[in-house]
Parts: structure tokens; C-alpha cells; sequence
């Protein structure tokens, strides 16, 4: 029994050498030329790091899970995962990672000099110390947010449930009530911005999708909606509630009018369209995506019967380069106009072009 004490100590040493110092595998007479857990790990690690850098949250977190599926102990993927949920506003999710961190580096801190371990790889506990403050001043911002509605005080409800969100816009419950919020309030566009928060989230209900979808609908903001259905097509796809979603859009689709987004405001040559990394765009994007402009030709009907066969022509306005791409927004170039030209409220679709 103490031997396989001894032996898996051993066994977990060696795996913390590989996990921290890639370059001791090549060496080690375990190494092997089969791809380990570890190596698939690191592999994983490495992506996501590079996906981070480059702007691609979704992709970075889908990666740091991986590595740590393949290695729980492998403390940069806690580290940056933690990183990740933290400028996402998820607290809750990023103290779980550092604590790891803290954990895994107590476990080995009579080798940090030999694993070569840099300090900057570990939250500081003041910064730790900081999120967790910031967790519970949003959850009191929340309640009183909730009293002040229950005692009919909606705008100071407003201050304190937004106040809420600022500390914490990672937690789906604040994010909710403040959309329901100023739905209620009548200030349709405002709340729509957040039920796309929270609808851009990965780990959103479907329930809370489909009560954004449908409240994006009602405020005939489609051309929002519709993106966030690719979104998260890959988790909704096949359930019956999801495609009765997609289904709204099909009509459309089947006569080549596929709206990515909107034109929201023209300046100087350029124009700003609203769709950004919440919809799946990236850094990468940038120079590689023309764009067309146009706006959707109306229902083409049966003279006879009234039934509606399809629809015209689009009518094209502008080709365009995207240029800059931003959270909820992007940039892009005018590169070509059409008749009356590119305005607010067109719809655009997005076509990639060879580099």
C-alpha cells in the first residue's frame, strides 16, 4: 500500500513536470510517441490561447475546457480560463479557476523554482479578494433593485438592477430582470440590447433565448434576432422550440434574402452595421469579409388569388469591406454604390473574399 502511495505521488509529480515544461517530455524516459493526455492537453491549451489572443472567446473557452477534460490539473488553462470568464463578467466561474490556481500552486510550491512557474500565471489574492467584493456588491445591487420594483419604484429599480449588471454581466439573472425591466418600462430597443447579452451567452436557457427571441420579434428588430440563431444553432439544433425559431426565417431564405444584420449609421465613406463578436464575428474577419448592402424586394404575389409566391428582385445598394469589428458593432468601407446608395437601415450579407 505505502509503494503505491509512493508510485502514484510519483506519477502525479511527473504529470505536473509535463504539464508546466512541455519541453522535459522529449527527454523523459516516459515520454511516448503516442498522443497522451497531456500532449492533447497542452495542444488544447494552445489553441485556446491563441484563439483568446486573437479575439475568439467562444473558440479560447471551448479549447481551455478541453485541455482541462484531458489534464484537470494543467493550472494555465485554470488560469486563463479564469482570465476569460473574468472580462466576461462571469465571477462566479472565474474565482472557481483561480482557486484552482491557488490549489494546484500550494501543491507544488516546493518545486517552483525546478517547474519554472511564473508568478504572473497566478492571480494575486488581492485580485481574487476584489472579485469576490464585486460578486457581493452586485448581489446587494440586485436585491435592493428587486425591492424598490416591488414597491412600485421602477426607476430606482433601474439604477440598482443596471448597477447589478456593471459589477456582474455574467450572471444571467440580473441580465434577465433587467431586460423584463425596461420591456416593462417601454423602452423596447434598450431591453432587446440586453436579452441579446444574454442571449449571446453560451450557457443560456433555451427558455430565456426563446423569451428574447420572441420579444426581438415583437419589437420588429428581426434582423438582431437573426443572428443569434447561428449562435447557437450547434446547442438548440433539432429541439422543436428552436426550430420553430428558424423557422420565421426560412420564408426569406429560400428567396435568397439572408439578412446578417443592419446598417445603423453611415459616416464619412464608411458605415457601422450591428453585428460584432456577439454574433460570431472576429479580429481575423477583418479585411477578409466583403459585404453586400441592399434592401429586400417586396412579396411577390398571385394578381388572382393574393397568395404569395416569393419576392422581387433585392435591390442592391453598396458593396462594402469590413474594416474594424468590435463587441456588438462593426466598421466597414464603401467600396461601391448603387442607385440612391448605402443608408441607415439597410440590410447587408456577408460574403468572404480570397485574402
Amino acid at each position: 500500500m505505502l509503494f503505491a502511495s509512493k508510485l502514484c505521488r510519483a506519477a502525479i509529480l511527473i504529470t505536473m513536470l509535463l504539464t508546466v515544461l512541455p519541453v522535459l517530455a522529449t527527454n523523459s524516459p516516459f515520454a511516448s510517441d503516442s498522443h497522451t493526455a497531456t500532449d492533447q492537453a497542452l495542444n488544447a491549451y494552445e489553441d485556446g490561447y491563441q484563439n483568446y489572443r486573437k479575439g475568439l472567446f467562444q473558440t479560447a473557452e471551448d479549447c481551455f475546457i478541453e485541455a482541462l477534460r484531458q489534464e484537470p490539473n494543467l493550472i494555465k488553462a485554470h488560469y486563463w480560463l479564469g482570465k476569460l470568464y473574468r472580462e466576461q463578467g462571469r465571477l462566479d466561474d472565474a474565482i472557481f479557476h483561480w482557486e484552482e490556481v491557488e490549489r494546484l500552486s500550494q501543491l507544488i510550491k516546493d518545486r517552483r523554482i525546478a517547474l519554472s512557474i511564473q508568478n504572473n500565471e497566478y492571480p494575486s489574492y488581492p485580485q481574487m479578494l476584489r472579485t469576490t467584493v464585486q460578486a457581493k456588491q452586485a448581489r446587494e445591487a440586485f436585491l435592493k433593485g428587486i425591492y424598490l420594483l416591488d414597491q412600485g419604484h421602477w426607476d430606482g429599480a433601474e439604477v440598482e438592477i443596471r448597477q447589478a449588471v456593471e459589477l456582474y454581466g455574467g450572471n444571467h439573472q440580473y441580465v434577465l430582470q433587467l431586460a423584463r425591466l425596461l420591456w416593462d418600462k417601454g423602452e423596447k430597443q434598450a431591453s432587446v440590447k440586453f436579452y441579446r447579452d444574454l442571449m449571446s451567452k453560451s450557457d443560456v436557457s433555451l427558455d430565456h433565448f426563446k423569451e428574447g427571441f420572441e420579444r426581438m420579434i415583437t419589437a420588429n428588430m428581426d434582423y438582431v434576432a437573426q443572428p443569434l440563431l447561428m449562435v447557437q444553432q450547434k446547442r438548440f439544433s433539432g429541439l422543436s422550440e428552436f426550430e420553430k425559431m428558424r423557422s420565421i426565417f426560412k420564408a426569406q431564405s429560400n428567396h435568397n434574402v439572408v439578412a446578417a444584420g443592419k446598417i445603423i449609421k453611415r459616416v464619412d465613406g464608411q458605415v457601422i452595421v450591428n453585428v460584432g463578436m456577439q454574433e460570431g464575428l472576429s479580429l481575423s474577419d477583418e479585411y477578409s469579409l466583403s459585404l453586400r448592402a441592399f434592401e429586400a424586394g417586396g412579396p411577390l404575389t398571385d394578381p388572382d388569388t393574393g397568395v404569395v409566391l416569393g419576392r422581387t428582385p433585392d435591390l442592391s445598394s453598396a458593396e462594402l469591406l469590413l474594416t474594424k469589428v468590435y463587441k456588438n458593432t462593426s466598421w466597414a468601407l464603401i467600396r461601391k454604390e448603387f442607385g440612391p446608395g448605402v443608408k441607415a437601415g439597410d440590410l447587408i450579407e456577408f460574403k468572404k473574399t480570397a485574402r
